[in-house]
């Protein structure tokens, strides 16, 4: 099964940036019925957390006004090698993804 979360760290002069991929289909759901008769519940990320070596540096409420396996970006100072970012996001369902990566050298 693929990881929801895909994370990615690059180097730029003094700084890390962390790039979030969150595989998420971001329904917002319909007012009115389909075909089938029963409206399409939405189903959405509502909360992310990132964390660097277990201290919370981000924490966010998200919405369903997002897209489709929505992307975030950030950039840190302070960074050393062996650190751990950890993200955790959970969806308006309950349902919780994390994924963690450590910075190279």
């Amino acid at each position: 099964m693929t990881d929801p979360i895909t994370l990615k760290l690059r180097q730029k002069d003094d700084r890390t940036e962390i790039e979030i991929q969150v595989l998420h289909p971001m329904e917002p759901g319909d007012a009115l019925p389909q075909k089938s008769g029963s409206p399409r519940l939405p189903l959405f990320l509502q909360s992310m957390v990132i964390q660097l070596n277990g201290k919370t540096l981000v924490e966010g409420q998200l919405s369903a006004s997002l897209s489709k396996n929505p992307k975030f970006g950030f950039s840190f100072s302070g960074i050393k090698a062996g650190d751990k970012f950890a993200v955790y996001c959970t969806d308006n369902k309950g349902e919780e993804f994390k994924s963690e990566i450590i910075a190279q050298s």
